[in-house]
């Protein structure tokens, strides 16, 4: 019988890309250099994956999402020849993912499945960024679990196993709803039920 939910976030339940082009849209900071927002931001996120990699082979000491943002920020504006940030630019930009919108029926579906299940985050966004995107976004989760809790990033299976294991649960009692498939094969081979979105 499935008890629990965890839910993947970013671009399962919010929007990444839209919310921060419109947040850089707002501030300006590119406008002198006349670059591709979209392209900047994608370029961005396809730094995402290879860092969390070098994280979990330990070829890079442990750092928070908010922390591993900043480094590949740095690498983006190198490589696209962006004039150099200040470091409270820095700052407000890195703080676009702590204010990502929720797609329009994740609110609402998210106290729905409240009714009948455990809803839990499993997400590689730190405690602190999982925290504010909640509060803006409404959305009311019953647990919140990070990479943060078991120093490794997802797809390390001990996120999986580790987030199962704090609800007393056994695997096959949970799924995971995502839109990756990277993530939804990894939790099933920790025994993970999964529901792609």
């Amino acid at each position: 019988m499935l008890k629990a939910l965890f839910f993947d976030l970013f671009g399962t339940v919010v929007d990444w890309r839209n919310s921060v082009i419109k947040q850089l849209e707002k501030k300006n900071y590119f406008v002198k250099d006349k670059i591709n927002l979209e392209e900047f931001v994608i370029n961005w996120r396809l730094k995402y994956l290879p860092i969390l990699k070098k994280v979990n082979n330990k070829d890079i000491s442990w750092k928070k999402l908010d922390e591993l943002h900043l480094i590949i920020l740095n690498e983006v504006c190198h490589e696209m020849k962006i004039k150099p940030l200040s470091e409270n630019d820095k700052l407000v930009i890195l703080d676009f993912w702590h204010k990502l919108n929720p797609w329009p029926d994740s609110s609402s579906a998210i106290n729905q499945l409240n009714k009948n299940f455990i809803t839990a985050t499993l997400s590689n966004g730190n405690i602190a960024l999982q925290k504010d995107l909640l509060s803006y976004g409404n959305l009311n989760f019953d647990f919140i679990f990070s990479a943060e809790h078991f120093y490794k990033y997802k797809p390390h299976k001990v996120v999986y196993t580790g987030a199962v294991k704090h609800l007393n649960l056994k695997p096959h009692e949970c799924a995971l709803i995502a839109s990756h498939k990277n993530d939804l094969l990894a939790a099933s081979k920790c025994g993970l039920k999964t529901i792609y979105i």
